[in-house]
């Protein structure tokens, strides 16, 4: 049995998969950073349950602010992350310093805040914005202890005792977001090469403009930080053919709480896709520029849940990826969040597409479950 939990962080990101007692964990943050968060992390594990992965997409705070809950609560075993480069990660504790965002050491060094014994991957960014993983790369055994960076796009490959799963992560570097970064930075008259370089600089004149700061970080598209690492989490579609795969949901066990009329319209339409039992979680990542479908074509026909972007931004996403077949979308939101998040014309999209919308807040009835047999 697999089963993939959306929790209900809001305005926020917080998913989990279990896998014969396997668990991987991608982002654990929200943005009001609230004591009904430290519960909702605090109950999805026991205490000191072992996190044989935690996932990072990237080191906004709503993603990552709760790991610190996480792994005081649980051990956590491997982290896998993007790799910074020197000047953006220098960038961002910069930034967050001035923000009094307390993840820096997250940020600075990873083995310090999680401890030496805790194995570090990180995933080396990509340009490369729609080009196919190729069928010629050779699986990673995730059983293999290393601290080491990995190329974007390398497949992790889990053997259980009744299935093989893959891990993929993909880390797109968007090298227009950063220099949007940038210019607003410049236009504030901040000087970014000091920002990069020089820690006096910064102690004595971002910290006196933390309301310039706080702008720049809401007016920048997705977010401060350029990376955002997506993962593919399912079945090996290579030289196989999926729908002939034995997995299949367990629908009576798929739990979630929204309009259960219109689910059911839909609800034979994906009964009979029992093979896509695979999702794409996707970050803050900006579809219209990283193209998923072509990035995992070789994997897409497994593909029955996508998490959706930057909590429902329509300016992250692009229907396109739902053209083809019926989805599951959750989307991670806050209730009450001022970003009018999520867009209605998204709802609206996604509707029209046949799939189904899955509002994840910080409601506790609204975690979204599902189930998968194998």
């Amino acid at each position: 049995m697999i089963e993939r939990v959306f929790h209900p962080m809001g305005q926020g990101a917080f998913y989990s998969e279990r896998h014969d007692g396997f668990n991987i964990v991608y982002d654990c943050g929200n943005w009001r950073n609230t004591k009904l968060a430290d519960k909702v992390v605090k109950q999805a594990f026991l205490k000191n349950e072992i996190i044989d992965i935690l996932f990072i997409s990237h080191f906004d705070y709503d993603h990552v602010n709760k790991i610190k809950t996480l792994s005081e609560h649980t051990q956590i075993k491997k982290v896998i992350m993007p790799l910074l480069h020197n000047d953006e990660k220098t960038l961002l504790i910069n930034l967050y310093r001035a923000l009094n965002f307390p993840i820096l050491t997250l940020i600075e060094n990873p083995k310090k805040f999680f401890g030496q014994e805790i194995q570090i991957i990180t995933v080396a960014p990509s340009e490369n914005n729609e080009t196919s993983i190729s069928d010629n790369i050779e699986p990673i055994d995730l059983d293999e202890p290393s601290n080491r960076t990995i190329q974007s796009g390398s497949i992790l490959r889990q053997k259980f005792s009744t299935h093989e799963w893959l891990f993929i992560p993909f880390n797109y570097e968007n090298r227009t977001r950063n220099a949007e970064l940038e210019d607003l930075l410049k236009t504030s008259g901040f000087d970014i090469e000091k920002l990069k370089t020089d820690s006096k600089y910064t102690t004595n004149e971002v910290t006196s403009n933390r309301k310039k700061i706080k702008d720049i970080y809401t007016k920048v598209s997705g977010n401060i930080n350029q990376n955002s690492m997506l993962l593919y989490s399912g079945i090996n579609c290579l030289h196989r053919d999926c729908e002939q795969e034995a997995f299949y949901f367990d629908y009576p066990c798929r739990y979630f709480r929204c309009n259960e009329e219109f689910h059911h319209i839909r609800w034979h339409r994906m009964a009979r896709q029992r093979h896509k039992v695979s999702c794409i979680y996707t970050g803050d990542t900006d579809l219209n520029v990283v193209k998923i479908k072509s990035i995992f074509r070789n994997f897409w026909k497994s593909v029955g849940t996508i998490q959706i972007p930057h909590h429902g931004d329509i300016k992250s996403f692009d229907k396109a990826i739902l053209d083809d077949k019926y989805y599951w979308c959750p989307i991670s939101v806050g209730e009450k969040n001022s970003y009018g998040h999520p867009s209605y014309k998204l709802i609206s999209e996604i509707l029209a597409q046949n799939s189904c919308p899955i509002l994840v807040t910080e409601n506790l009835s609204s975690g979204f479950v599902e189930h998968i047999r194998c």
